[in-house]
C-alpha cells in the first residue's frame, strides 16, 4: 500500500490541528457564557442541567437523522457511568468558578493530568519516569503557587476545583482501561446524557435555579452549541489527523482562554502568583502529552477530556 503524498499528509495535519485549536478555543468561552447565564439567575446546577439536555438532545436527533446508531447496552451503561464522572467533574468546575475566581478554577481544575498520573502510578502499576516526576512537581508547584498566593475566595471553592480535577482525572482513567468506543459521536451523545442525567439528579437533591430571561437562555444555548457540540466535533473530527500528544497539547489552549476572558471580560485580577502557578500546571500538562505517545486519542468534553481511539471516524 502506498502512502499518502506529502501534501495530502500535510494538509490533513493541517486541518486536524486548526480543528483541535478550534476545540480547545470554544471549550475556553465556557465562562463568557456563564457569566451572563448567572446574571439570568441560574446556578451551576440548573445551568449544567439546560446545557447538557440542550447538546444530548441536539446531538440524539443530528444521530438520527445520520442513520448512525447508538452503541449497544453494555458501551451505553459505560458511557452513562463515564457521564456521569465527567458531569461530577463539571459540578465541581462551575461551583469553583461560582464562588471564586475563574482563574483560580480554571487553574485548579487543570492539575488533573497529575491525578491521572499519581493514580495510574498508584494503583495501576503504570512505570514512572524523570519527566512524569517532574511533571508532578510542577503541577503540585502550580497549585500552591496559585492558592497560596493569590486565593481571594471561599475554601470551597478551592476544594470544588481539586474536586473537579480528581473526578476528571478517575473518569479518564475508567474510560481508558475499561472503555472501547464503536462510533465516536454516539458515544459522546450518550456521555451528554450521563452528565445531563447526573444534574438532575443534583437538581432533586439540592434544587437548581434554571436561567430566566431571553439573554440567560441565549447564554446556556450558545454554552451548549458554541462550548459543548461544537468543540465535541472539531476535536473528534482533527485529533485522528495529529495524533494523541499534540491533540492534548493543543487542548492546553483552553485554560489560557478561559482565563484570558476571566481577566479581559469579567475583570477578575490576575496576581503574579496566579499567573506563575497557571503556567506550571500547563507545561506539568504538556510534558505529560507529550510522554502519552502511545495512548488513545483526546476528545474534550468538560474542561475535560474523553478518551477515543485516534483511527475512528468521527
Amino acid at each position: 500500500m502506498h502512502s499518502a503524498p506529502p501534501l495530502v499528509r500535510h494538509s490533513g495535519y493541517a486541518r486536524g490541528f486548526i480543528l483541535v485549536l478550534l476545540a480547545g478555543f470554544c471549550y475556553g468561552l465556557q465562562p463568557l457564557f456563564a457569566q451572563y447565564a448567572y446574571a439570568g439567575g441560574a446556578d451551576p446546577v440548573g445551568l449544567l442541567l439546560a446545557r447538557f439536555l440542550i447538546a444530548a438532545s441536539i446531538l440524539l436527533l443530528f444521530l438520527r437523522l445520520r442513520g448512525i446508531a447508538l452503541p449497544g447496552w453494555k458501551l451505553t451503561g459505560q458511557n452513562l457511568l463515564l457521564g456521569i464522572g465527567y458531569g461530577l467533574s463539571a459540578l465541581g468546575y462551575y461551583s469553583a468558578s461560582h464562588s471564586t475566581s475563574v482563574s483560580l478554577a480554571v487553574i485548579l481544575t487543570f492539575s488533573f493530568p497529575a491525578f491521572v498520573t499519581a493514580l495510574s502510578i498508584v494503583y495501576l502499576g503504570e512505570r514512572t519516569s524523570p519527566l512524569k516526576l517532574l511533571s508532578l512537581v510542577l503541577a503540585l508547584a502550580g497549585v500552591l503557587l496559585a492558592t497560596g498566593l493569590s486565593f481571594h475566595g471561599e475554601v470551597s471553592g478551592v476544594l470544588w476545583a481539586l474536586f473537579s480535577a480528581l473526578a476528571y482525572g478517575t473518569a479518564i482513567l475508567y474510560g481508558t482501561h475499561r472503555v472501547r468506543h464503536v462510533q465516536p459521536l454516539a458515544s459522546a451523545a450518550i456521555l451528554l446524557l450521563g452528565c445531563a442525567l447526573t444534574f438532575a439528579v443534583a437538581a432533586l437533591y439540592w434544587g437548581a435555579a434554571l436561567p430566566s430571561g431571553y439573554s440567560a437562555w441565549w447564554a446556556t444555548l450558545g454554552l451548549a452549541l458554541f462550548a459543548t457540540i461544537l468543540p465535541v466535533a472539531a476535536f473528534l473530527a482533527g485529533s485522528p489527523r495529529i495524533g494523541s500528544s499534540s491533540a492534548a497539547t493543543l487542548s492546553t489552549l483552553e485554560p489560557v482562554v478561559a482565563v484570558s476572558i476571566a481577566v479581559l471580560v469579567i475583570g477578575e485580577p490576575m496576581s503574579a502568583g496566579m499567573l506563575g502557578g497557571g503556567l506550571l500546571v500547563v507545561v506539568a500538562t504538556i510534558i505529560l502529552a507529550r510522554q502519552d505517545h502511545g495512548q488513545p486519542g483526546v476528545a474534550v468534553v468538560e474542561p475535560v477530556t474523553v478518551k477515543l481511539d485516534a483511527n475512528e471516524g468521527a
